[in-house]
C-alpha cells in the first residue's frame, strides 16, 4: 500500500510541476511550492519502507523544483537526459550541481569529470568546486585518470600559444590559459591522498616533475614488503603511513 501511495504522489508532484509550466505568469508559484511538497511527503513514505534510493531521488526533486522556484529563467524540471547532462556540466557551484546529477541519476564519475573540466581556466571556481565537491562525494581514480587526460589532449593541442594569445576576442581562450589550466589541475593532485595515484596523474598529465619529484622521493622510503600500505621512514626508524 505504502509504494503506491508514494507513486501517487509522485504522480501529483510532476502534474503540479507541469501545470507551473503551462501558467503565463510564471512569477506565481503555488504550484511548484505543492511540487515540492508532494515529493517531500513521497520521501517520507519511501523512507519508512527503507527504499533508501527512491527517498534520496525524491528529496533531490523536491530540491530541483526549489532550484526552479529560485532560478525561474532557467529550466531545471522535465528535462531529458541530454539536456539535463548540458545543465549538470553548465553549472559552477556544487550544490546545485549534486541536485541535479542526483534528480537525474547522473551521479557517475564519468560525469563530474566533464564538469570539472568545463572550470578548469578559472582557477578559483575549480578551488571552491573540489573543496566542497570532497566533503561530500570521493575523488574516484577513474574521474582523476580522465581528467589527467583531458589535460594532456588540452595542452598539446593547443601547444605554445603565447605569440598570438593577445589577439584572441572575447569569447577565445584568457592569455593565461596554460597557468590557469595547471593551477586547476595542481588543486586536483593536492586533493589526491593516495601517492601512486598522484604520481599516475602527474605523468599523465605531463608537466608536473617537481610534484613527480616529491612523490618519488617519498615513495623511496617505502621498503619492499611494505604493501598494500605505502610507509615512509620517520624518527626514530619506525615506519609511518602515508596512505
Amino acid at each position: 500500500m505504502k509504494h503506491e501511495t508514494a507513486a501517487l504522489l509522485e504522480a501529483r508532484a510532476w502534474q503540479s510541476s507541469e501545470q507551473w509550466f503551462h501558467r503565463y505568469d510564471k512569477d506565481q508559484n503555488e504550484d511548484l511550492l505543492e511540487s515540492m511538497r508532494y515529493f517531500i511527503e513521497a520521501a517520507g513514505v519511501h523512507s519508512s519502507i527503507d527504499a533508501g534510493n527512491k527517498t534520496r531521488r525524491a528529496c533531490a526533486h523536491a530540491s530541483l523544483v526549489s532550484l526552479q522556484i529560485r532560478m525561474p529563467d532557467c529550466k531545471w524540471l522535465n528535462l531529458s537526459e541530454t539536456n539535463a547532462r548540458r545543465l549538470l556540466v553548465e553549472q559552477s557551484r556544487f550544490q546545485e550541481a549534486l541536485i541535479v546529477a542526483e534528480a537525474y541519476g547522473l551521479n557517475q564519475p564519468s560525469e563530474w569529470a566533464l564538469v570539472l573540466w568545463n572550470q578548469m581556466l578559472k582557477p578559483e571556481l575549480t578551488e571552491e568546486f573540489v573543496a566542497e565537491f570532497v566533503a561530500v562525494l570521493p575523488l574516484q581514480p577513474s574521474m582523476l585518470v580522465e581528467l589527467a587526460r583531458f589535460y594532456r589532449a588540452e595542452v598539446a593541442a593547443r601547444g605554445d600559444q603565447s605569440q598570438f594569445s593577445v589577439w584572441l576576442t572575447g569569447g577565445g581562450l584568457p592569455a593565461e590559459w596554460a597557468k590557469y589550466l595547471e593551477r586547476s589541475f595542481r588543486c586536483l593532485l593536492k586533493r589526491t591522498r593516495d601517492l601512486r595515484l598522484r604520481v599516475q596523474l602527474a605523468t599523465t598529465a605531463t608537466g608536473f616533475s617537481d610534484i613527480l619529484d616529491v612523490c618519488m622521493k617519498a615513495l623511496d622510503k617505502v621498503p619492499d614488503n611494505a604493501a598494500p600500505l605505502v610507509l615512509r621512514k620517520g624518527h626514530g626508524g619506525a615506519y609511518l603511513p602515508l596512505m
